[in-house]
């Protein structure tokens, strides 16, 4: 638990916010640097377990809610990407809340990501992986460090995060984007949302 405390409260003094920064090459490299730290960059393919603490804080309509984070379960899946345009592969982490009722996954690949919710039986994403695989989620900082064959990914919220339900009703509907839009409901992460992902290699 103190390493936890330790390992969060390091992040937050380094971690700086995207909020009302022009994305230039400094930016760039050292989201860059930062990716490469993770310990699992080199690792092909591949099933790891691990742990999730921490909480976010959303809006859903006039609704706040905070979704607890405790020791919950985490899968990270390594998949190889045999082209290895951007990135050797794509990381996804999957874990739920405490109390197993809302599912949360987040995918990376070289800087694109992706972070995904299923909240009362509705999927709400934000990001892209595509193009150039060059552009995170602004205003969701993620760091990684690690001790001993274990990593800490921490995801942190620095500015409001629209995540939308525009994408899985393109897919079940088959429907163009902008139809999609209309459609579509929205939940909104607030900042200060932390989650510390904890994953033995």
């Amino acid at each position: 638990m103190k390493q936890t405390i330790y390992v969060l409260t390091l992040t937050l003094l380094t971690l700086t916010s995207a909020f009302g920064q022009t994305v230039n090459d400094s930016i760039y490299n050292s989201w860059w640097a930062n990716k490469d730290k993770s310990i699992f960059q080199t690792v092909d393919k591949g099933t790891f377990s691990g742990t999730t603490n921490g909480y976010i804080q959303l809006k859903d309509g006039k609704d706040t809610l905070v979704l607890d984070f405790q020791g919950s379960k985490t899968t990270l899946t390594v998949t190889h990407d045999p082209n290895e345009m951007y990135d050797k592969s794509t990381k996804k982490y999957s874990t739920q809340t405490t109390s197993g009722k809302t599912a949360l996954t987040y995918e990376i690949y070289a800087l694109a990501n992706i972070l995904t919710i299923n909240l009362n039986g509705l999927t709400y994403r934000i990001g892209i992986i595509d193009g150039a695989s060059d552009m995170p989620i602004l205003g969701l900082n993620f760091n990684y460090c690690s001790e001993k064959g274990t990593e800490f990914l921490t995801l942190l919220v620095t500015k409001p995060l629209e995540l939308t339900t525009t994408r899985e009703l393109m897919k079940q509907k088959n429907i163009t984007y902008p139809e999609a839009q209309k459609l579509a409901k929205t939940i909104t992460i607030l900042p200060g949302s932390t989650l510390i992902l904890t994953i033995k290699k």
